[in-house]
């Protein structure tokens, strides 16, 4: 019976762990945005794959998690912010 009782707590304590892992979301602190020089609208990048070719343009630019960058005015982040970083290039995927 005891080890019955064992095997159960066991695998109770795995099967909570793993349905902690399966929902856990990350947040990101910071956001990658990619700008469309023709357009100057910026798509999200975060965890995509790309590539910025040597260019005088901007390519990415990064912000705070909360703040949309094509709509600042209307994003959750209060004020107007200025990218963290800005990295220069043509943006290929």
């Amino acid at each position: 019976m005891k080890n019955l009782k064992l095997k159960m707590s066991v695998a109770a304590l795995l099967l909570g762990f793993g349905s902690a892992m399966a929902t856990a979301h990350h947040a990101f602190a910071n956001r990658k945005w990619g700008k469309d020089p023709m357009t100057g609208v910026y798509s999200d990048l975060t965890g995509v794959s790309y590539i910025c070719n040597q260019s005088t343009r901007v390519c990415t630019e990064e912000y705070p998690a909360d703040v949309d960058p094509n709509n600042q005015a209307g994003d959750q982040h209060p004020g107007t912010v200025q990218p963290t970083n800005i990295v220069l290039g043509d943006l290929d995927f």
